[in-house]
């Protein structure tokens, strides 16, 4: 698990919308996503509510299975 360089306050973890397939990472804290790459502090982010959206799917930890951690 990676430290969250944005809030420095809880874990990166990997995860995926349930009944999806893409993978992203997501501060187990803040809940900023990143979608590409390693986390880092500066944009490219989404917020965790935001990223769900997109699949009509609510911000709840519920939707994700968690990947690690």
């Amino acid at each position: 698990m990676i430290w969250c360089p944005r809030c420095e306050q809880g874990w990166v973890i990997a995860a995926r919308v349930k009944e999806r397939d893409d993978t992203f990472m997501v501060c187990k804290e803040c809940d900023t996503v990143w979608e590409d790459g390693d986390p880092v502090a500066k944009a490219p982010y989404v917020i965790l509510e935001e990223y769900m959206a997109r699949f009509g799917k609510s911000q709840l930890w519920t939707n994700l299975e968690q990947l690690e951690g």
